[in-house]
């Protein structure tokens, strides 16, 4: 597996199954599957966002995000879509 470090998210690309494996979040160390579509949804609601948002960790670790973040993330999160595509 190929390894990610961005500004925000950290994992692994399973390239095989088209999934992302999240390791850590704002160095908060986690194991979560993403796929796709998830990170596609979580991509659409960032971009929504004009403030600082939460989000959920293992759906148990609630995360603030700032707006500075949020930018941060949606690089990540695009930087992981594009490299699926691959």
């Amino acid at each position: 597996m190929n390894q990610f470090t961005g500004g925000v998210f950290a994992g692994e690309f399973d390239q095989g199954n088209d999934n992302f494996y999240l390791t850590e979040v704002k160095s908060l160390q986690t194991g979560s599957v993403l796929s796709k579509k998830q990170l596609s949804d979580l991509y659409q609601y960032l971009n929504n966002q004009n403030d600082t948002c939460m989000i959920t960790v293992n759906d148990q670790m609630p995360i603030l995000i700032q707006k500075d973040e949020i930018d941060l993330l949606l690089r990540d999160i695009g930087d992981i879509m594009q490299s699926l595509k691959n």
